[in-house]
């Protein structure tokens, strides 16, 4: 099996590239590229750059090129729930980018907004038997590891009164720049889409000072996080059962709607 890691940002490709021992490859579409094999599984780091347009376009280059059996969004977040802590790894069970409106926040979501990872694409029950155990594998690693929806919009959220609208919005635990570019890339090419993220900072007035200060802290433990999922055989569960439901690729890519 083969997973291609979207890493935003440098902090985020070199702690991937470190936690997962992978070595530096050639570049794909002038994008950095690591490669390397984690626990029996193929493993190809990309760094993207930040914002969507980045991180699908680096995807979609990658994807014919890698030929991945998934395709992973990773990097930091910033926590919409309250309940949140600053190293938490989200699992994304599904996106909304709710800034495609073009004028802040919207006032509804809208169907063109919502993107499923292959969580939302399998039947339930799997679907839950496999947050659980991702689940399990956190707590096996002192983590905090939730799933949720990822909210996704390109600016800071940095102040309570944005970051609970957005949470009421969207029903969202957390929001980042990236995950609705690689969801559209992977799904318009028929591959599975998963996110998985880690809280970097809570949304308020300190929001960039603390991803400042804990972006390589928590880069590190999500990393370490997606080294324990792959030898813990959670990728190619779930990998298993995306091919058992038997998901066509003309399927996927009816989930971005023109």
């Amino acid at each position: 099996m083969r997973i291609l890691l979207i890493c935003p940002v440098p902090i985020e490709f070199t702690s991937c590239r470190s936690l997962l021992s992978l070595r530096d490859a050639g570049a794909v579409a002038g994008c950095r590229c690591a490669r390397g094999s984690v626990a029996g599984l193929e493993a190809v780091a990309l760094q993207s750059g930040p914002g969507k347009a980045r991180a699908a376009a680096a995807a979609a280059a990658a994807i014919p090129a890698v030929a991945p059996d998934l395709v992973v969004d990773t990097g930091t977040c910033g926590a919409l729930d309250t309940g949140l802590v600053v190293g938490a790894v989200i699992v994304g069970r599904s996106c909304v980018e709710y800034d495609i409106s073009g004028s802040g926040l919207p006032r509804r979501i809208i169907p063109e907004m919502r993107l499923p990872s292959v969580l939302s694409l399998l039947p339930r029950p799997q679907a839950d038997r496999l947050v659980r155990a991702a689940v399990e594998v956190g707590r096996g690693t002192d983590l905090h590891v939730r799933e949720g929806v990822q909210a996704c919009g390109e600016f800071f959220i940095q102040s309570p009164d944005i970051r609970d609208g957005l949470a009421a919005l969207t029903g969202a635990l957390a929001a980042n720049w990236e995950t609705a570019g690689v969801f559209v890339a992977a799904l318009r090419a028929g591959i599975p889409p998963l996110s998985l993220r880690a809280v970097s900072d809570l949304g308020d007035e300190r929001s960039l000072r603390d991803f400042r200060h804990n972006v390589r802290r928590v880069s590190r433990e999500l990393y370490g996080c997606v080294r324990s999922l792959a030898e813990a055989g959670w990728f190619a569960q779930l990998h298993g059962r995306w091919r058992d439901a038997g998901i066509t690729p003309s399927r996927a890519a009816r989930e971005v709607l023109p």
